[in-house]
Formats: structure tokens, C-alpha cells, sequence
């Protein structure tokens, strides 16, 4: 076990992803410690879609959401953060994957928070929220895979936040 954990972490060391599973990758966390850990790591699947992603923000990202169905059909809501700020939702269109993150974070009450996020698809589109600042992390999908959950920690609003990419095909 304690071989795969090393061999994990010199991949995201080398490469910003790390391989958990057959078709699942898990990308840097950006931000900060503060806030409740939270994780889609037992939710998330190979060959899952996503419907819509939304963000709600005002000077901060307040939360993350995506709408996304399993491989069986079952439809889940994958919400991280509070319920402040206005809400912004990106409905995706057939054969469309989100393919990339960026996160800027900053201090709030001594707090890092998200202060920004902007997610980007396979055909072009974008959805953004909140303020942008200097300190920026970015990832992108491998090809074959999407944004198909999240890991990070929150309470009110987003402190950090991860991608967890999953294979657009099932894994068998």
C-alpha cells in the first residue's frame, strides 16, 4: 500500500494529477487549509455525464454544484459551500465535457479563500464567478477525461478546491 501512496504522489508531484483508480484522477487543490474537508472521491465514476455546473459568487465563490448521472442512470447534485452570492449555471450540451479549472484564492478574516473560479469546456464555453486576485492555480482533463467532482474544503464558502477527473467512457 504504501508503495501505490508513493507511486501516487510522484505523479502529482511530477504531473499536478494523481491516479486513484482505473479512470479516476485527482488534480492539485488549490487554496487554503480552512473549512471542512469535503470529497466526491466515493460518488464520482468512470463514464458518468454531467448536465450543468453552477457557481455562486460575489466578491468570493461561495459554493461549486454539478449535476451529473452514473453509468446506471442515478441523477446526484455534487454541492460544496454555502448558499450565498448569486447563482450562475452552465447547462452543458450533448457530447460537451468541462476540461478545465482555474482557481484564484486570498485572504479573508485570516482565512485563504477561493476568490475566484472559472471552468471551461470541450466546446469552448465558460462559466466564472467572483474576483479574480494573483495567486492562480490551473489544471486541465487529460484527453479521454472530464471535471466529474470535486474535493477541497468549505463552509460558507469555497477555502480550496480540487478536480477529480473522470474517464468520459466506462472503465471496465
Amino acid at each position: 500500500m504504501k508503495l501505490i501512496q508513493l507511486f501516487a504522489t510522484t505523479i502529482l508531484a511530477a504531473t499536478g494529477v494523481a491516479a486513484l483508480e482505473n479512470g479516476v484522477l485527482l488534480s492539485e487543490t488549490f487554496g487554503g487549509p480552512h473549512g471542512t474537508k469535503y470529497s466526491d472521491l466515493d460518488i464520482t465514476s468512470p463514464g458518468q455525464t454531467v448536465q450543468a455546473i453552477t457557481i455562486r459568487s460575489g466578491e468570493r465563490v461561495n459554493a461549486v454544484s454539478l449535476d451529473i448521472t452514473d453509468p446506471s442512470g442515478q441523477k446526484t447534485n455534487l454541492y460544496h459551500g454555502g448558499g450565498g452570492g448569486d447563482q450562475n449555471t452552465l447547462t452543458l450540451g450533448a457530447g460537451e465535457f468541462i476540461t478545465g479549472i482555474e482557481a484564484h484564492w486570498g485572504e479573508k478574516d485570516s482565512h485563504t479563500r477561493i476568490k475566484y473560479i472559472q471552468f471551461t469546456t470541450s466546446a469552448g464555453n465558460s462559466i466564472s464567478g467572483g474576483r479574480p486576485t494573483k495567486d492562480i492555480g490551473k489544471d486541465t482533463a487529460p484527453a479521454g477525461f472530464q471535471l466529474g467532482g470535486f474535493v477541497g474544503t468549505c463552509g460558507k464558502e469555497l477555502d480550496s478546491v480540487g478536480a477529480i477527473w473522470t474517464s468520459i467512457t466506462p472503465v471496465a
